[in-house]
Protein backbone atom coordinates (compact mmCIF):
# COMPACT_ATOMS: atom_id res chain seq x y z
CA UNK A 1 0.00 0.00 0.00
CA UNK A 2 1.22 3.60 -0.83
CA UNK A 3 0.73 6.00 2.55
CA UNK A 4 0.35 9.66 1.70
CA UNK A 5 4.24 10.48 2.34
CA UNK A 6 4.75 8.09 -0.73
CA UNK A 7 2.20 10.52 -2.84
CA UNK A 8 4.95 13.42 -1.34
CA UNK A 9 7.93 11.73 -2.76
CA UNK A 10 6.13 10.50 -6.27
CA UNK A 11 5.09 14.10 -7.54
CA UNK A 12 7.06 17.27 -8.61
CA UNK A 13 5.27 19.26 -10.43
CA UNK A 14 2.07 21.37 -9.89
CA UNK A 15 -1.71 19.52 -9.87
CA UNK A 16 -4.01 20.25 -12.19
CA UNK A 17 -7.58 19.68 -10.89
CA UNK A 18 -9.34 20.18 -14.02
CA UNK A 19 -7.14 17.10 -15.60
CA UNK A 20 -8.14 14.75 -12.95
CA UNK A 21 -11.56 15.53 -13.16
CA UNK A 22 -11.83 14.81 -16.58
CA UNK A 23 -9.54 11.91 -15.70
CA UNK A 24 -12.30 10.26 -13.72
CA UNK A 25 -15.04 11.16 -16.55
CA UNK A 26 -13.42 11.08 -19.72
CA UNK A 27 -14.18 7.36 -20.32
CA UNK A 28 -17.47 7.09 -19.76
CA UNK A 29 -18.48 10.19 -21.23
CA UNK A 30 -16.63 9.31 -24.53
CA UNK A 31 -18.28 6.14 -24.77
CA UNK A 32 -21.91 7.61 -25.14
CA UNK A 33 -20.71 10.14 -27.47
CA UNK A 34 -19.57 13.42 -25.45
CA UNK A 35 -16.18 14.73 -26.46
CA UNK A 36 -13.99 15.53 -23.46
CA UNK A 37 -10.58 17.95 -23.85
CA UNK A 38 -9.14 19.88 -21.53
CA UNK A 39 -6.54 23.08 -22.24
CA UNK A 40 -8.59 25.01 -24.68
CA UNK A 41 -7.57 27.33 -27.00
CA UNK A 42 -10.20 30.06 -26.33
CA UNK A 43 -8.66 32.43 -28.98
CA UNK A 44 -6.09 31.80 -31.83
CA UNK A 45 -3.39 33.48 -30.08
CA UNK A 46 -4.05 33.01 -26.55
CA UNK A 47 -3.05 30.32 -23.78
CA UNK A 48 -4.45 27.51 -23.38
CA UNK A 49 -7.10 27.72 -20.65
CA UNK A 50 -7.33 25.18 -17.51
CA UNK A 51 -10.45 24.27 -18.71
CA UNK A 52 -12.52 21.16 -19.37
CA UNK A 53 -15.03 21.15 -22.86
CA UNK A 54 -17.51 18.70 -22.96
CA UNK A 55 -19.51 18.20 -26.81
CA UNK A 56 -21.80 15.83 -27.51
CA UNK A 57 -22.39 14.17 -30.94
CA UNK A 58 -25.50 14.30 -32.24
CA UNK A 59 -28.78 17.19 -32.56
CA UNK A 60 -29.22 16.72 -28.63
CA UNK A 61 -28.25 14.87 -25.27
CA UNK A 62 -29.24 11.59 -25.50
CA UNK A 63 -30.87 9.99 -22.18
CA UNK A 64 -27.19 7.58 -22.28
CA UNK A 65 -25.29 10.41 -22.69
CA UNK A 66 -27.56 12.06 -19.79
CA UNK A 67 -26.88 9.76 -17.40
CA UNK A 68 -23.06 10.83 -17.15
CA UNK A 69 -24.42 13.98 -16.61
CA UNK A 70 -24.58 16.52 -13.32
CA UNK A 71 -27.66 17.80 -12.84
CA UNK A 72 -27.90 21.54 -14.27
CA UNK A 73 -25.78 20.01 -17.20
CA UNK A 74 -28.23 17.77 -18.26
CA UNK A 75 -30.29 20.01 -18.46
CA UNK A 76 -29.20 22.53 -20.92
CA UNK A 77 -29.75 22.05 -24.80
CA UNK A 78 -26.59 24.07 -25.30
CA UNK A 79 -24.45 21.15 -27.50
CA UNK A 80 -21.06 22.64 -25.67
CA UNK A 81 -20.03 22.66 -22.32
CA UNK A 82 -17.20 24.65 -20.65
CA UNK A 83 -16.46 23.90 -17.35
CA UNK A 84 -14.39 25.60 -15.05
CA UNK A 85 -13.52 23.44 -11.77
CA UNK A 86 -12.04 24.48 -8.80
CA UNK A 87 -11.21 22.17 -5.96
CA UNK A 88 -8.80 24.31 -3.90
CA UNK A 89 -9.96 27.64 -4.34
CA UNK A 90 -12.70 29.44 -2.99
CA UNK A 91 -15.41 31.27 -5.58
CA UNK A 92 -14.19 34.87 -6.27
CA UNK A 93 -15.37 37.92 -8.64
CA UNK A 94 -12.25 37.14 -11.19
CA UNK A 95 -13.23 33.21 -11.09
CA UNK A 96 -16.92 34.72 -12.23
CA UNK A 97 -15.32 36.87 -14.60
CA UNK A 98 -12.33 34.84 -16.30
CA UNK A 99 -14.93 32.03 -17.35
CA UNK A 100 -17.00 34.37 -18.50
CA UNK A 101 -14.43 36.00 -20.73
CA UNK A 102 -13.68 32.25 -21.80
CA UNK A 103 -16.72 31.70 -22.61
CA UNK A 104 -17.23 34.69 -24.84
CA UNK A 105 -14.09 34.31 -26.61
CA UNK A 106 -14.24 30.60 -27.33
CA UNK A 107 -18.02 31.29 -29.09
CA UNK A 108 -16.67 34.20 -30.97
CA UNK A 109 -13.73 31.74 -31.97
CA UNK A 110 -15.65 28.35 -32.78
CA UNK A 111 -18.72 30.85 -34.32
CA UNK A 112 -21.51 29.38 -32.19
CA UNK A 113 -24.65 31.23 -31.25
CA UNK A 114 -26.10 32.00 -27.69
CA UNK A 115 -28.11 28.59 -27.22
CA UNK A 116 -24.89 26.77 -28.63
CA UNK A 117 -22.38 26.59 -25.50
CA UNK A 118 -23.25 26.63 -22.07
CA UNK A 119 -19.98 27.41 -19.18
CA UNK A 120 -20.57 25.80 -15.63
CA UNK A 121 -18.51 26.63 -12.60
CA UNK A 122 -17.73 23.14 -10.76
CA UNK A 123 -17.15 24.06 -6.82
CA UNK A 124 -15.77 21.60 -4.20
CA UNK A 125 -15.83 24.27 -1.48
CA UNK A 126 -18.91 25.84 -1.03
CA UNK A 127 -18.88 29.19 -1.02
CA UNK A 128 -20.09 32.07 1.38
CA UNK A 129 -23.66 33.21 0.08
CA UNK A 130 -22.60 36.74 -0.14
CA UNK A 131 -20.26 36.07 -3.35
CA UNK A 132 -23.41 34.30 -4.85
CA UNK A 133 -26.21 37.43 -3.93
CA UNK A 134 -23.48 40.17 -5.04
CA UNK A 135 -23.97 38.31 -8.89
CA UNK A 136 -27.59 37.56 -7.95
CA UNK A 137 -26.85 33.69 -8.35
CA UNK A 138 -29.91 31.74 -7.05
CA UNK A 139 -30.19 27.84 -6.20
CA UNK A 140 -32.66 26.58 -9.29
CA UNK A 141 -35.39 23.89 -9.05
CA UNK A 142 -32.64 21.38 -8.93
CA UNK A 143 -30.06 21.15 -5.65
CA UNK A 144 -26.74 22.29 -6.27
CA UNK A 145 -27.49 24.21 -9.41
CA UNK A 146 -27.58 28.12 -9.54
CA UNK A 147 -28.17 30.58 -12.25
CA UNK A 148 -28.11 34.47 -11.79
CA UNK A 149 -31.29 36.96 -12.09
CA UNK A 150 -28.70 39.23 -14.36
CA UNK A 151 -29.22 38.61 -18.20
CA UNK A 152 -25.33 38.86 -18.73
CA UNK A 153 -24.76 35.78 -17.06
CA UNK A 154 -27.57 33.65 -18.49
CA UNK A 155 -24.79 31.71 -19.92
CA UNK A 156 -23.33 30.64 -17.01
CA UNK A 157 -24.62 28.28 -14.32
CA UNK A 158 -22.60 27.36 -10.80
CA UNK A 159 -22.62 23.80 -9.60
CA UNK A 160 -21.70 22.78 -5.57
CA UNK A 161 -20.51 19.47 -5.99
CA UNK A 162 -21.39 19.50 -2.21
CA UNK A 163 -25.02 19.89 -2.44
CA UNK A 164 -25.59 17.91 -5.49
CA UNK A 165 -28.50 14.85 -4.80
CA UNK A 166 -26.77 11.53 -4.16
CA UNK A 167 -27.92 10.03 -7.44
CA UNK A 168 -25.95 7.86 -9.98
CA UNK A 169 -25.71 10.64 -12.92
CA UNK A 170 -23.73 13.26 -10.22
CA UNK A 171 -22.05 10.40 -8.22
CA UNK A 172 -18.56 10.40 -10.18
CA UNK A 173 -18.19 14.47 -10.63
CA UNK A 174 -19.22 13.78 -6.61
CA UNK A 175 -16.13 12.21 -5.67
CA UNK A 176 -14.46 15.16 -6.25
CA UNK A 177 -16.82 17.50 -3.28
CA UNK A 178 -15.22 18.92 -0.48
CA UNK A 179 -17.08 17.54 2.78
CA UNK A 180 -15.96 14.03 4.04
CA UNK A 181 -19.59 12.52 4.25
CA UNK A 182 -20.56 13.82 0.38
CA UNK A 183 -17.31 12.12 -1.29
CA UNK A 184 -17.96 8.93 0.70
CA UNK A 185 -21.36 8.83 -0.35
CA UNK A 186 -20.35 9.12 -4.09
CA UNK A 187 -18.16 6.50 -3.53
CA UNK A 188 -20.70 4.52 -2.30
CA UNK A 189 -22.22 4.90 -5.27
CA UNK A 190 -19.87 4.62 -7.62
CA UNK A 191 -19.76 1.03 -5.80
CA UNK A 192 -23.56 0.31 -5.41
CA UNK A 193 -24.04 1.37 -9.70
CA UNK A 194 -20.80 -0.13 -10.69
CA UNK A 195 -20.31 2.99 -12.16
CA UNK A 196 -16.61 2.51 -12.56
CA UNK A 197 -16.94 -0.32 -14.57
CA UNK A 198 -16.68 0.87 -17.48
CA UNK A 199 -13.51 -0.54 -18.12
CA UNK A 200 -10.65 -1.94 -16.29
CA UNK A 201 -8.58 1.20 -17.26
CA UNK A 202 -11.85 2.93 -15.75
CA UNK A 203 -11.79 1.19 -12.27
CA UNK A 204 -8.23 1.62 -11.93
CA UNK A 205 -8.86 5.80 -12.27
CA UNK A 206 -11.11 5.34 -9.55
CA UNK A 207 -9.61 2.86 -7.53
CA UNK A 208 -6.55 5.95 -7.55
CA UNK A 209 -8.91 8.74 -7.06
CA UNK A 210 -10.72 6.93 -3.67
CA UNK A 211 -7.12 5.65 -2.73
CA UNK A 212 -5.75 9.56 -2.68
CA UNK A 213 -9.19 11.11 -1.23
CA UNK A 214 -8.41 8.21 1.57
CA UNK A 215 -5.10 9.26 2.62
CA UNK A 216 -5.88 12.30 3.08
CA UNK A 217 -3.53 13.89 0.80
CA UNK A 218 -6.08 15.89 -0.82
CA UNK A 219 -6.97 18.03 2.08
CA UNK A 220 -6.06 21.36 3.63
CA UNK A 221 -2.45 21.59 1.80
CA UNK A 222 -2.62 21.06 -1.83
CA UNK A 223 0.17 18.23 -2.58
CA UNK A 224 2.45 19.54 -5.75
CA UNK A 225 2.11 17.47 -8.74
CA UNK A 226 -0.83 14.67 -8.48
CA UNK A 227 -0.94 13.79 -12.58
CA UNK A 228 -3.57 11.79 -14.54
CA UNK A 229 -0.47 9.61 -14.82
CA UNK A 230 0.41 8.77 -10.92
CA UNK A 231 -3.42 8.54 -10.23
CA UNK A 232 -3.52 5.56 -12.47
CA UNK A 233 -0.34 3.41 -11.28
CA UNK A 234 -1.57 4.20 -7.81
CA UNK A 235 -5.03 2.94 -8.92
CA UNK A 236 -3.90 -0.14 -10.57
CA UNK A 237 -1.60 -0.95 -7.82
CA UNK A 238 -4.35 -0.45 -5.37
CA UNK A 239 -7.02 -2.68 -7.29
CA UNK A 240 -5.20 -5.32 -7.69
CA UNK A 241 -4.23 -5.22 -3.74
CA UNK A 242 -8.14 -5.00 -2.89
CA UNK A 243 -8.51 -7.93 -5.89
CA UNK A 244 -5.84 -9.89 -3.67
CA UNK A 245 -6.97 -9.14 -0.71
CA UNK A 246 -10.20 -11.17 -1.80
CA UNK A 247 -8.63 -14.42 -3.32
CA UNK A 248 -7.30 -17.42 -1.86
CA UNK A 249 -3.72 -18.30 -2.65
CA UNK A 250 -5.30 -20.89 -5.48
CA UNK A 251 -7.27 -18.13 -7.07
CA UNK A 252 -4.49 -15.26 -6.82
CA UNK A 253 -1.94 -17.37 -8.98
CA UNK A 254 -4.32 -19.05 -11.61
CA UNK A 255 -5.61 -15.16 -12.03
CA UNK A 256 -4.55 -14.23 -15.71
CA UNK A 257 -1.78 -11.47 -15.36
CA UNK A 258 -1.46 -11.60 -12.12
CA UNK A 259 2.68 -12.30 -12.12
CA UNK A 260 3.05 -9.61 -14.37
CA UNK A 261 1.74 -7.57 -12.11
CA UNK A 262 3.50 -8.68 -8.71
CA UNK A 263 6.14 -8.54 -10.72
CA UNK A 264 5.77 -4.53 -11.47
CA UNK A 265 4.88 -4.63 -7.79
CA UNK A 266 8.00 -5.43 -6.80
CA UNK A 267 10.17 -3.57 -9.03
CA UNK A 268 8.33 -0.60 -8.11
CA UNK A 269 8.87 -1.74 -4.25
CA UNK A 270 12.63 -1.77 -4.95
CA UNK A 271 13.33 1.70 -7.08
CA UNK A 272 11.45 3.55 -4.17
CA UNK A 273 13.57 2.01 -1.63
CA UNK A 274 17.04 2.57 -3.54
CA UNK A 275 15.80 5.97 -4.53
CA UNK A 276 15.14 6.98 -0.75
CA UNK A 277 18.23 5.54 0.30
CA UNK A 278 20.90 6.70 -2.65
CA UNK A 279 18.86 9.07 -4.66
CA UNK A 280 18.55 9.21 -8.47
CA UNK A 281 19.53 5.73 -10.09
CA UNK A 282 22.10 5.60 -12.82
CA UNK A 283 20.72 4.02 -16.18
CA UNK A 284 22.64 0.99 -15.53
CA UNK A 285 20.29 0.61 -11.99
CA UNK A 286 17.10 0.87 -14.26
CA UNK A 287 18.28 -1.51 -16.80
CA UNK A 288 19.51 -4.18 -14.56
CA UNK A 289 16.46 -4.44 -12.88
CA UNK A 290 14.11 -4.20 -15.61
CA UNK A 291 15.66 -7.68 -16.94
CA UNK A 292 15.52 -9.25 -13.59
CA UNK A 293 13.44 -12.10 -12.71
CA UNK A 294 11.06 -12.21 -9.48
CA UNK A 295 13.53 -13.81 -7.49
CA UNK A 296 16.28 -11.90 -7.81
CA UNK A 297 13.94 -8.33 -6.82
CA UNK A 298 13.39 -10.07 -4.04
CA UNK A 299 16.79 -10.62 -2.97
CA UNK A 300 17.39 -7.02 -4.17
CA UNK A 301 14.57 -5.56 -1.55
CA UNK A 302 16.18 -7.70 1.06
CA UNK A 303 20.22 -6.35 0.69
CA UNK A 304 18.88 -2.86 0.23
CA UNK A 305 17.56 -2.54 3.65
CA UNK A 306 20.88 -3.24 4.96
CA UNK A 307 22.95 -1.37 1.90
CA UNK A 308 25.50 1.03 2.54
CA UNK A 309 25.61 1.45 -1.33
CA UNK A 310 24.53 0.76 -4.12
CA UNK A 311 27.46 -1.30 -4.76
CA UNK A 312 26.76 -3.44 -1.75
CA UNK A 313 23.22 -4.69 -3.60
CA UNK A 314 24.37 -5.06 -7.22
CA UNK A 315 28.06 -5.24 -7.05
CA UNK A 316 31.04 -2.70 -7.91
CA UNK A 317 31.38 -4.38 -11.70
CA UNK A 318 27.71 -2.86 -12.55
CA UNK A 319 28.32 0.61 -11.12
CA UNK A 320 31.82 0.84 -12.86
CA UNK A 321 33.80 0.71 -9.50
CA UNK A 322 36.32 -1.28 -7.46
Amino acid sequence: MTDSHDIQMDINSKTHWHRLLAQAVEEPLTAVGIVVQTEIDVTSGSPKADIILLRREGAEWTEAQKAWLTDGMRDTMARELLLEFKFTESLTEDVIAQLFVDGHLYRNKRKLGSDDLKSFLLLSKTPNTGILERFWFVQTDKAGVYASGLPLFDSLGIILLNELPDVPHNAIWKCFASRDQEWQKAFKCVDRYRLSNTSLQHEYVMFGIRSIRMKGALENLEPIGLTPEYVMDLGRREWFASVARSMSKEELSNMPGAEGLRQEGKVDILVRLLTRRFGELPAAVHEKIAVADSGTLEQWVDLVLDARSLADVFGSGLLGTH
